[in-house]
């Protein structure tokens, strides 16, 4: 994570787009990291230099995988909270709610407590979606 002065923002980016500079000599002002805590600004925002939108839906949902296995396969921008030994809270954004659910169903994995409602409306319709796809090849 850097501070890029010409937005006047801090910004989570990969290395590879970082470029090397002589060194001019010149010193910086020290700038506090957001909320203190490197690891969750660049966990929590999916900002990686394409936009600086915000995802228009963002939901969560209890996932019966352990917390290091849901966080080495979670798409850049989510969080993961460790619950139990075996269970963790994945938090996510997409571009629309479907998507969302999309992301939840690519975990092989029992999911609970699905927030908000939108979400799991969405979940709800993909399996209607999914019940009629594998209705109409069965007949």
């Amino acid at each position: 994570m850097a501070f890029e002065p010409a937005a006047d923002r801090w910004r989570a980016m990969g290395v590879d787009r970082l470029e090397p500079h002589m060194p001019t000599g010149k010193t910086f002002d020290r700038r506090h990291v957001p909320d203190g805590d490197p690891v969750a600004f660049v966990m929590s925002t999916h900002d990686r230099g394409d936009t600086p939108a915000e995802w228009p839906c963002r939901g969560s949902a209890l996932l019966a995988l352990p917390a290091p296995v849901v966080a080495r396969f979670a798409p850049g921008g989510s969080t993961v909270e460790h619950i139990t030994d075996s269970s963790c809270r994945l938090t996510l954004g997409a571009w629309s709610w479907a998507g969302l659910a999309g992301l939840l169903l690519t975990f092989d994995a029992g999911i609970t407590d699905i927030e908000p409602a939108e979400l799991g409306q969405a979940l709800r319709t993909l399996r209607t979606r999914i019940d009629e796809g594998l209705g109409s090849a069965a007949g």
